[in-house]
């Protein structure tokens, strides 16, 4: 785990870690690097992040809700969506609690290889033990697995949660 600390010059120039600077400027807050298992466990109660991948017409990147299932980033989506048609291949997830009054949050990136799932029984049991429910309308019955190759993530400020309402 690395710990950078970021200071602010006081306005004769000494550097003043935290707090506040000369005319009552915030100051940068820690960055820290996280480990995959902080990664997982901030990913954890699901929510929106964002999936990544390049189709014919370059890089594109959409909103999906999402749950974990171990390592794994799982979505659903409808069978004639570009995530569909690409949710087999490489893939990369984002997600990221920002808290803009406090200037902290977090962000994790997850980068592996999708997979559509089309085994009936795996359908079924991710069905039964996610409480994954898109918010757009219509069939979203195409579930997608990310299976992780790499996982990172950094959380700039305290350690605790962001603020719930806090900007996602």
């Amino acid at each position: 785990m690395v710990t950078v600390r970021a200071g602010l010059a006081d306005g004769r120039g000494r550097t003043v870690p935290g707090g506040q600077g000369p005319r009552g400027h915030v100051s940068p807050a820690d960055l820290r690097v996280l480990s995959p298992q902080e990664c997982l466990s901030l990913l954890e109660p699901g929510g929106v992040g964002r999936v990544g991948f390049t189709s014919g017409e370059g890089i594109v990147i959409l909103p999906v809700n999402f749950a974990v299932q171990g390592s794994a980033i799982i979505f659903r989506t409808a069978p004639d969506t570009l995530l569909a048609a690409h949710g087999n291949g490489p893939a990369s997830f984002e997600a990221d609690r920002v808290d803009e009054a406090r200037r902290e949050g977090w962000s994790v990136l997850v980068q592996g290889h999708a997979h559509v799932i089309t085994s009936e029984r795996e359908v079924q049991r991710l069905e039964n033990g996610t409480r994954l429910e898109p918010w757009a309308g219509g069939a979203r019955d195409v579930y997608v697995r990310i299976t992780a190759t790499r996982i990172s993530g950094r959380r700039v400020g305290s350690d605790e949660p962001p603020l719930p309402g806090a900007r996602r």
